[in-house]
């Protein structure tokens, strides 16, 4: 029985550190989550910390980062005398990945519209750091920028800038082995602080900074806890534990969780094996699943809201039909089953969607594993500093947490309803596609007879990396990057790519399962086989 306050406290141990991926604070944050494990009376053989290299490394599409320590900073404006932020009063302020300034600097405060050298100004700007970075940085030779923006603005949950004036966006500069040569640095501002310093840009004022950080080589640490009975299907639970303080619902809550199954799991006698997973987002996923199968991955992100607070639902995350749904299908029910009511109705907000990218899901089934994925959105205080633990519901781990626990308990034999259940869905789809071009190539590869032997691909292709697509073709593709599920789409035809291997099939399944005009979604394909994320073996 998941207790949901224990799990709610186990979160707000999470979300006190600053959990830089590869940082000496998120080895520390390990290590503790080792000892609590033990404590629980889980057996340290069982428990595994894994470490990847980082840094100078790629992994598939995933040009690794640095990894980077930072221990203090602060920024002020000079005359007049003005406090601005510091690392101790607020951990997102710094730029993640920012170099180190070697000690305090001042600098003078432009913004976009100044004309001239950028190398030694502080460059206010309210744009996406990494766009900015080629722009400022590479290509003009700016150093600090200073930088108010706010993704996924969302008006309806209250989530936009006039709504949030003293709210600091968690913000990155991209720190690759070759992105730190350029010794870029800077802050995050509230939306009242970017206006304020608005007012002195361009004006001879400067600014007042240093930043305290380190960007090295290193390793990157995936924590495994097994459960197992060597029996013939291993289902993995994955969480990410990176993120900055205090990251409470991203994603310390799916941290969390997963946790406290894994005190459930000790005591439970399951004819499944299980491995709970706490990894770096993607770049701890992608090459622990190179080297680890799986059956079935469930994802936990996010799933600790208090959606009164947040705007947030509860959504089930499907797998696309080139996988096996029966998983998705029993944790479904799983949910259903065990949601809360009150007054004989359910008390939450709950939706089940089609396949979306943006998490390590995308990685396991890149690999062949079906991974329904458990998370909510939006989130008003999604990447900020105010996603705090108080914005967490502990209702939430109870409900998914037992769901999930049902669900493992079931796996090892489908319940025939359920098979019967995803099959049909599987059929329909099956009839829409039905005389479209690589439609018997889609059949075979879903209803898995044979795998796809007997049907050949006539165009074929396949993905160029192992693993997802990513996010670097997005520079590519120009006025297409502004389309709502432009991600989405691109990631269901690498994995269309990949099991399918035929440039028909592959846009009659896309533009059929995300509803997208074929010829809209011919061309993204088109260009990702030009920019040689696709293969296209002519």
């Amino acid at each position: 029985m998941i207790k949901e306050y224990e799990v709610f406290e186990t979160m707000r141990f999470i979300s006190s550190f600053h959990r830089a991926r590869g940082s000496e604070e998120y080895k520390s944050l390990v290590h503790k989550i080792v000892e609590m494990l033990i404590q629980w009376g889980i057996d340290r053989k069982n428990i595994d910390v894994l470490e990847y290299p980082t840094g100078g490394v790629k992994y598939g599409n995933f040009e690794s980062t640095m990894v980077w320590d930072l221990k203090d900073a602060e920024l002020w404006l000079e005359n007049p005398r003005i406090f601005i932020n510091s690392f101790k009063a607020c951990k997102t302020c710094v730029l993640f990945g920012s170099n180190s300034t070697n000690g305090w600097l001042s600098l003078k405060l432009v913004d976009e519209n100044y004309q001239g050298d950028l190398s030694n100004k502080a460059v206010l700007i309210s744009e996406n750091p990494s766009k900015a970075f080629k722009k400022y940085v590479k290509t003009l030779g700016a150093k600090c920028l200073l930088v108010y923006y706010m993704r996924s603005q969302d008006e309806s949950i209250g989530r936009i800038p006039e709504k949030m004036p003293n709210t600091v966006n968690y913000l990155s500069l991209p720190h690759t082995f070759e992105d730190s040569k350029y010794g870029a640095f800077g802050f995050s501002l509230t939306f009242n602080q970017f206006k304020l310093l608005k007012e002195f840009a361009n004006k001879g004022y400067t600014v007042r900074m240093f930043i305290d950080s380190e960007l090295k080589t290193g390793t990157l640490q995936v924590l495994r806890v097994r459960f197992s009975k060597n029996t013939k299907k291993k289902i993995g639970i994955v969480a990410h534990l990176c993120h900055p303080n205090p990251g409470a619902n991203d994603n310390a809550s799916g941290s969390a969780l997963a946790l406290h199954l894994c005190k459930e799991l000790n005591n439970l006698q399951l004819d499944v094996d299980v491995d709970v997973l706490l990894l770096p987002e993607f770049y701890g996923s992608l090459p622990y699943a190179v080297q680890n199968n799986y059956d079935c991955v469930i994802n936990l992100d996010m799933v600790g809201e208090d959606q009164l607070k947040t705007g947030a639902t509860l959504l089930l995350h499907e797998t696309p039909f080139l996988l096996p749904g029966y998983y998705d299908e029993l944790l479904y029910e799983s949910l259903m089953m065990c949601a809360p009511i009150s007054s004989e109705s359910y008390n939450k907000r709950f939706f089940r969607i089609k396949f979306k990218s943006g998490s390590d899901h995308v990685v396991f089934e890149n690999f062949g594993a079906p991974s329904p994925f458990i998370g909510q959105w939006p989130d008003r205080y999604y990447h900020t500093s105010e996603d705090t633990p108080d914005k967490c519901d502990p209702g939430m781990f109870k409900w998914i947490g037992e769901a999930v626990l049902r669900t493992l308990k079931l796996s090892h034999d489908i319940p025939k309803h359920i098979k019967e259940l995803s099959d049909s869905k599987v059929r329909a789809f099956l009839l829409n596609v039905e005389n479209r071009p690589g439609a018997g190539l889609i059949k075979a590869m879903i209803e898995r007879k044979n795998h796809i032997s007997l049907v050949e691909p006539k165009k074929k292709i396949q993905p160029t990396k192992e693993g997802p697509l990513g996010y670097e073709w997005l520079d590519k593709i120009g006025d297409l990057s502004d389309k709502r599920y432009i991600i989405d789409l691109g990631e269901i035809l690498n994995i269309g790519a990949r099991y399918l291997n035929d440039y028909d099939a592959c846009v009659t399944f896309a533009s059929n399962y995300l509803c997208i005009d074929e010829k809209e979604v011919a061309d993204v394909l088109d260009l990702l086989i030009k920019n040689d994320f696709i293969e296209h073996d002519t």
